[in-house]
């Protein structure tokens, strides 16, 4: 049933019509997933993928490297251990909902943990929290976000610790260590397992990133300066003082919530990276022929699958020596099509 304005232009269909839709989810997320089953394997040969769980989540503590953070990454342990202790999302949920994590249900609760645990750990508020919700199909009053963003920097002193601060009342965390370079040229200052240096000669001034698996992150021409800032939401513009870096044919803002979000991706892909080179040694027989920032994909004869299953996982939850420590978990799935599991 459909209601159709007087001048036949505007058609607006029902209740009932539109709940089909909602129990599907977001539309642009279901569009998403119609990509990856256009990624099939020649005929006689089968896909084979493994993705990392909650890696960020994970990676983000574990640079941390912090009594409060090691707790983060003890609930991720017991969980791969075993399947039926709460996860991290379930405990964050029973956090910002006030109750034991054995009554949070599987749906909207739990969700509602998920997505503060993957939108607030790199500084984010409440318009971090609000797109993340939108991502899932989960709507959430002003109210509810602020009480969330709340909710979970309590529950993770650990993050707003490492994300640091530098000023009168001290300097520590990766602000800290970012300022205390800057201030310090040629000395490097640590923040859990990242270091920083500025080398005043190098690129007009440039602040060096040491990550733990060895590899370096650049941030050149960097210096404090005003910039003029708008407001996304009123469009008014004002003008503050930043600290910014040359990025591309521009320059970007860097602050704590950025430093976080940079550590934290470059190791994880840094620990791609070392899973696609160990990978190699079995290309003659199931090839690596894509992978995304979590996972990788392989392809293999049919009757293969369910060896390559077990390389391909082995391989992905298996440390490497510079990050020891880290909780990794995986899911392998075999597929003649490509698919993203809804989780």
């Amino acid at each position: 049933m459909t209601y159709v304005s007087p001048t036949g232009r505007l058609v607006v269909p029902d209740n009932a019509f539109l709940d089909q839709f909602e129990e599907l989810g977001p539309i642009a997320r279901n569009l998403s997933r119609l990509l990856r089953p256009t990624i099939i394997a020649p005929r006689g040969k089968t896909l084979v993928w493994c993705d990392w769980s909650a890696i960020e989540a994970r990676m983000l503590p574990w640079l941390a490297a912090s009594r409060g953070s090691e707790k983060v990454l003890e609930i991720f342990r017991a969980n791969d251990k075993d399947k039926n202790a709460p996860d991290i999302y379930r405990l964050e949920a029973a956090n910002i909902f006030g109750k034991p994590a054995s009554e949070i249900d599987k749906g909207q609760e739990r969700q509602t943990g998920k997505v503060a645990v993957l939108s607030l750990g790199f500084g984010g508020a409440e318009g971090a929290l609000a797109n993340m919700a939108t991502n899932y199909g989960l709507y959430l009053t002003p109210t509810q976000q602020t009480h969330i963003v709340q909710s979970w920097r309590a529950n993770n002193g650990w993050a707003k610790a490492f994300w640091g601060a530098h000023g009168r009342e001290g300097s520590y965390g990766l602000w800290g260590a970012i300022n205390s370079a800057i201030e310090n040229p040629d000395t490097i200052f640590e923040a859990g397992r990242v270091a920083y240096v500025y080398d005043r000669g190098y690129l007009g001034g440039t602040l060096i990133c040491a990550l733990p698996c060895g590899r370096p992150l650049y941030y050149p021409g960097i210096r404090w300066e005003k910039r003029e800032i708008k407001d996304r939401k009123t469009g008014e513009i004002s003008e503050r003082v930043q600290l910014t870096y040359v990025k591309g044919y521009g320059r970007a803002a860097l602050w704590y919530g950025k430093a976080a979000e940079n550590v934290t991706q470059a190791a994880a892909g840094s620990l791609l990276r070392g899973k696609l080179v160990q990978l190699r040694e079995f290309e003659d027989w199931m090839p690596v022929v894509a992978h995304t920032h979590d996972e990788n994909v392989a392809e293999c004869d049919e009757d293969a699958a369910g060896e390559a299953s077990k390389v391909l996982l082995g391989a992905m939850t298996a440390n490497d020596d510079w990050n020891q420590g880290l909780p990794l978990a995986a899911e392998a799935t075999i597929n003649w099509y490509y698919s993203k599991a809804v989780k």
